[in-house]
């Protein structure tokens, strides 16, 4: 029988797909984020992960169990076992985020832009300070985010949102962002 064997072929050859997997996984290390499909941001992401808890317990098995999954190892084995391993040291899991974009313009494939959370170019974070910017300019008033609560007439996408964004970025970095979006407008 053919029970408790699906996981996403991405119609590829089993070696095929592990390079292809490699490769994704290595280049997310690298760059923070990537575009790619959905099915195959879905399917690196528990890869994603498993990498930052090794970069996590930093011990010479982990750095070796690294070394033979990753690419271009003279870039990526530094950045997850400094950058990432710092960056995530409080944090228990869910590292990475996948964020859906659109289709594709040439097949219509379903994209999904898949990032580590709380880096420097945090998408959920850019996008959450333009609507909140966007809002702010509309209604000629600014309110801190502090002061922000459910009966503002905020979208409730939006509220949960600055909840998750709350608790990875200080309030006044968030503040910070949204002036400077309100300056650029004006």
């Amino acid at each position: 029988m053919h029970h408790g064997k699906h996981f996403r072929r991405l119609n590829r050859t089993s070696s095929h797909r592990n390079a292809l997997l490699r490769n994704l996984v290595s280049s997310l290390i690298e760059h923070g984020r990537i575009e790619t499909t959905v099915a195959k941001a879905k399917e690196i992401k528990p890869i994603a992960d498993h990498m930052v808890t090794l970069g996590k317990k930093g011990d010479v098995n982990a750095r070796k169990q690294a070394l033979s999954y990753l690419n271009s190892r003279d870039v990526t084995i530094p950045k997850l076992f400094d950058e990432l391993a710092t960056r995530f040291a409080n944090r228990q899991g869910g590292y990475t985020r996948v964020q859906r974009i659109g289709n594709r313009y040439g097949d219509n494939a379903p994209m999904a832009v898949i990032e580590y959370i709380d880096g420097p170019k945090d998408l959920k974070r850019e996008m959450t300070v333009k609507v909140l910017a966007n809002t702010f300019s509309k209604t000629g008033e600014q309110v801190s985010i502090k002061d922000i609560s459910e009966n503002t007439g905020l979208p409730k996408s939006l509220l949960r949102d600055l909840k998750k964004l709350q608790l990875s970025n200080s309030i006044e970095s968030l503040d910070q962002s949204v002036t400077k979006e309100l300056a650029a407008r004006s």
